[in-house]
């Protein structure tokens, strides 16, 4: 790890005299996102003023994902950077923070009491295990917020374009409310019911629709025959009528799970970046 992390400080020195910056090329600055589904809100807001590249790639696993060399060398050419705090998130940051001062941070999960890794159902707002939980984008409450914090930082980056900027980000404001009005509708009737998915990053959104998230995933890991039993009869106490598997992380347990109680599975994709459809469609699958 050690050999990797020099070389990838060796790959980020100070770009030389004969290289341009994007700008003095007259290029549009690179926004540079943590995962997908921020690439939406970025282009909403923006609306083709800016190249949107994200750090963790679709389909992969941000809490596991290592950038490659020439990736890492490939952010250093962002304006801003949309930042979620995952680990990848910290590690390309303390390189990029000592070799390339010109990028503009801001963090999305700013002034957003953030809940805790939660492996069984509750109160969420009363879970204790430790790390943060950062799945903040599929609440469309908090989206919102997110959203207001993305469009300020693209208003400081683009100052000629404030007012387009402003306007896209109210028409994204209403596309959320929206957004929120047709889940809130679909999920009425799921109210104090609960999910039950292969990785606990529903808590937000269950927050919102006040359903409880049941997680197979136990600390990060395939759950051992103890968890099973244990996750079988919570599921049966809630009659759960299927499993939501997700595919940046390991469904083994979650397909035991629904193979032993005879339930239907569902891949839904938490990541995604057509945000607002696809929220949409979980909200539909865990309707129906």
């Amino acid at each position: 790890m050690l050999i990797r992390f020099l070389f990838l400080l060796v790959l980020l020195l100070p770009l030389s005299s004969c290289e341009k910056r994007p700008s003095a090329l007259g290029e549009k600055p690179t926004v540079l996102v943590s995962v997908p589904p921020y690439i939406y809100f970025v282009d909403k807001i923006a609306q083709g003023l800016v190249d949107i590249e994200s750090l963790v790639p679709a389909g992969a696993n941000p809490h596991i994902y290592e950038a490659t060399p020439k990736e890492v060398q490939r952010y250093q050419k962002a304006a801003l950077w949309i930042y979620l705090g995952e680990t990848l998130d910290k590690k390309v940051l303390h390189v990029l923070k000592d070799r390339h001062k010109a990028v503009r941070v801001v963090d999305v999960s700013q002034k957003i009491p953030l809940l805790s890794y939660c492996n069984e159902e509750h109160d969420h707002d009363h879970c204790h295990h430790e790390g943060a939980d950062l799945h903040i984008w599929l609440s469309p409450v908090l989206a919102k917020q997110q959203a207001e914090t993305i469009g300020a930082a693209l208003m400081d980056l683009l100052p000629e374009s404030k007012e387009q900027i402003r306007k896209n980000l109210e028409n994204f404001l209403e596309e959320l409310d929206q957004l929120n009005a047709e889940i809130s509708s679909l999920l009425a009737p799921m109210k104090d019911r609960a999910i039950l998915v292969s990785h606990p990053a529903f808590a937000y959104f269950c927050r919102d629709y006040h359903m409880v998230q049941l997680s197979i995933e136990v600390e990060g890991k395939d759950p051992l025959p103890k968890d099973v039993t244990e996750i079988i009869q919570k599921a049966k106490s809630y009659h759960i009528q299927s499993v939501l598997l997700e595919p940046q992380y390991s469904n083994k347990g979650a397909e035991l799970i629904a193979e032993s109680m005879h339930l239907p599975t569902h891949m839904v994709d938490p990541y995604s970046e057509n945000y607002s459809a696809n929220l949409l469609s979980i909200a539909k699958v865990i309707a129906e």
